[in-house]
């Protein structure tokens, strides 16, 4: 389902994904962001989903989001493509988590393993890496091609038709069919149990929050087939592609 503006200002809930959406690739909110999306909290249910750890979303996310506490009733998290949720706990005072679709060690073996085989196969060129290529988080096994501490500006040139992330997956898939493999982010692949994404994600907070398709809409940057937004049109909820956080704030100012 495309979006149609018709309506728009109706919508109870929306849904965003992180990177390359509400900030750039593993970079802080910026201010602007921050302030508009407390503005939203004031009248919608805000939603997060992205294939980051928790641990991320409070570094890159949370600690830069600054909102009066009475807001965060209305803010759901959902770190690695909705492998885990967590709201917030007023009594606490602190983030709670729902649930979790834990991937067995042995699991995730098996995907660190074909992982390092997919990239042997793939006769790419990995010798100037910055930090780790991958990154257990326990939910989701996430490969990032330039490692996890690379520059943006690196990141951001390396794969920009996201061509070699393709030929990457395809081998991944014929190794470890039983897994979700998806391209993420700048330079990264998440891989997850089978149907752990951003649709079974959006299904999870409609049955927490009780709300229709119609209450819905998504914002992210990643539509395009194989993307991890490209789930959310399976859904019956609208959505919209943004090209960066820029085009999100125009967005999201009509709904203040």
């Amino acid at each position: 389902m495309s979006f149609f503006t018709t309506g728009m200002n109706f919508k109870k809930a929306i849904i965003c994904d992180l990177d390359g959406t509400l900030a750039l690739s593993k970079s802080p909110l910026s201010t602007e962001m921050a302030e508009v999306l407390c503005g939203i909290l004031r009248n919608h249910y805000l939603v997060v989903i992205s294939g980051g750890s928790y641990t991320q979303f409070d570094k890159q996310f949370l600690s830069h989001l600054n909102c009066p506490e009475e807001l965060l009733k209305n803010l759901y998290l959902f770190p690695t493509m909705g492998g885990t949720c967590y709201v917030y706990d007023s009594e606490s005072n602190a983030w709670k988590q729902l649930y979790e679709e834990i991937l067995t060690i042995e699991e995730r073996d098996l995907i660190k393993n074909a992982i390092s085989d997919s990239l042997r196969e793939s006769n790419m060129d990995f010798s100037e890496i910055y930090g780790e290529l991958v990154d257990d988080r326990v939910t989701q096994v996430t490969l990032s091609c330039k490692g996890q501490e690379a520059p943006l500006l690196v990141k951001q040139s390396w794969d920009t038709d996201q061509s070699k992330r393709k030929i990457l997956v395809e081998i991944l898939k014929g190794k470890i069919p039983q897994f979700e493999i998806r391209i993420g982010g700048t330079t990264s692949i998440d891989i997850t149990k089978k149907g752990i994404d951003k649709a079974f994600a959006i299904q999870k907070f409609k049955e927490l929050s009780n709300l229709s398709d119609e209450d819905i809409i998504f914002v992210g940057d990643a539509l395009f087939t194989g993307g991890n937004d490209a789930p959310v049109k399976t859904t019956g909820v609208d959505y919209i592609q943004e090209s960066g956080p820029s085009e999100t704030i125009a967005f999201l100012r009509q709904y203040l």
